[in-house]
């Protein structure tokens, strides 16, 4: 068995090499995406800004906490808001042995954009663990 160490905080501000990214794949900028899950914002509770319930925008950009059962809900909402018409761009963790990688991500077919080098967060001191990757979770049909 091999150790990951938990991390301290489940807020990690995208850089905005993502968002340069994110420009480079879709043409759209940071400003004309709509963020259903905003760092520090309360998740668990719909009395406050909660971006599992409600509609998304047309076009969206999440980086979820990386919580395995939060970042699942938000995976599986996008794909939701997909159905009727809304694109989603989801900035997650490579962790390609866990279920809603394959159950949801591949079996979808959804375009996937690996990013090259371990990232920095903003409110990090340190680069990642691990690697990440870019989806867009868009219904094919529209």
């Amino acid at each position: 068995m091999s150790y990951m160490p938990k991390s301290k905080s489940q807020t990690h501000i995208t850089p905005d090499t993502i968002y340069d990214i994110i420009y480079d794949m879709c043409g759209k900028l940071k400003d004309e995406l709509y963020d259903p899950c905003p760092a520090h914002t309360p998740y668990r509770s719909p009395i406050f800004f909660n971006g599992l319930y409600g509609n998304w925008k047309k076009w969206n950009y999440v980086n979820p906490m990386y919580e395995v059962s939060t970042l699942e809900m938000f995976v599986k909402k996008a794909v939701e808001q997909s159905h009727i018409g809304c694109k989603t761009v989801m900035l997650l963790p490579a962790k390609t042995d866990q279920s809603w990688f394959h159950d949801i991500i591949l079996h979808h077919h959804y375009y996937i954009k690996w990013i090259r080098k371990r990232l920095k967060f903003k409110n990090n001191k340190h680069h990642t663990t691990g690697s990440h990757f870019l989806v867009v979770i868009r219904n094919r049909m529209k």
